[in-house]
């Protein structure tokens, strides 16, 4: 089991607020932290070389010193560019979104199919860019109550208490709350389609598209009561943990939900640049 330990639990604007802490220091948790990353960038589309296999195109190419420096060159084109402002680097937006949905699995019995990852099915041509939409789509069933889920991400390395991304992010699940030029509705229709392929037990496949059918189908007020949000702040930052300090969210306030939102801090003591750059290199090999 991860060591994801929840260090508070409290309200703020009337709203959930919980702080999480990844124990680093437990070495076997942290491993499987990372095989998680790992694995979900290997995963990648964009990153199978054996995509431009060049014996499924009939090539005539098929020397083996010619096969290794083909697949190099592959290897280097699929491979994402280090952004100058590295918080515009798009490693660090995927390794910090995938932190996101670890923690949603493992807390808050979400469910995430690769098949339906925006990050996951990229396209060559998108390598180096942002994901567009909603950060971390997902499903949540409760009880036998399924929701969608809506998570925005971002990650803060500031020293000041609130940082200066908490602002953006709220403006992001408010978007959402409110279905601002379809954001939310284009984000479940895109879902259905990515979970077409995905091989559900029994009838959950059923339940679910009739789920996401009814909220695209239903009336507009209904939506947001059908969604669970999650605003997700990754902090590095020794004060919060330090001090069990979740006034990232003290000036935090959304309007069309109550329930069905918790605002969560994720306490990572670890350098989130170097931390996504190591999670890339560890899984392509490519600086």
């Amino acid at each position: 089991m991860a060591a994801i330990k929840q260090l508070l639990a409290t309200k703020s604007n009337g709203l959930n607020v919980k702080l999480f802490e990844y124990d680093i220091q437990d070495q076997q948790s942290f491993k499987e932290l990372k095989a998680y990353l790992v694995r979900k960038v290997r995963s990648s589309k964009v990153h199978n070389t054996e995509r431009y296999d060049l014996t499924y195109f009939g090539s005539r190419n098929l020397k083996p010193e010619f096969i290794k420096k083909f697949s190099e060159r592959v290897a280097k084109i699929s491979t994402p560019k280090k952004a100058k402002i590295p918080q515009f680097d798009v490693r660090r937006e995927r390794v910090t979104e995938w932190m996101a949905q670890f923690l949603l699995e493992q807390e808050y019995c979400c469910i995430f199919y690769d098949e339906a990852d925006k990050r996951i099915n990229l396209e060559l041509l998108e390598v180096d860019k942002h994901t567009d939409g909603i950060d971390v789509p997902g499903i949540r069933i409760v009880d036998d109550k399924i929701k969608f889920v809506i998570c925005e991400v971002k990650a803060s390395e500031e020293k000041k208490i609130p940082c200066s991304s908490v602002s953006s992010l709220q403006d992001d699940i408010q978007k959402a709350i409110e279905n601002r030029d379809n954001r939310a509705s284009k984000e479940i229709l895109q879902y259905m389609h990515g979970i077409r392929n995905v091989k559900f037990r029994d009838d959950e496949l059923k339940r679910i598209v009739d789920f996401l059918a009814n909220l695209i189908a239903g009336e507009e007020d209904t939506l947001a009561k059908n969604i669970m949000f999650f605003p997700v702040l990754i902090r590095n930052n020794d004060k919060i943990m330090k001090n069990r300090n979740a006034e990232d969210y003290r000036d935090f306030s959304v309007s069309g939900v109550s329930n069905n939102i918790e605002n969560i801090v994720f306490a990572f003591q670890k350098s989130i640049n170097d931390f996504s750059n190591d999670i890339y290199k560890e899984a392509i090999g490519n600086e």
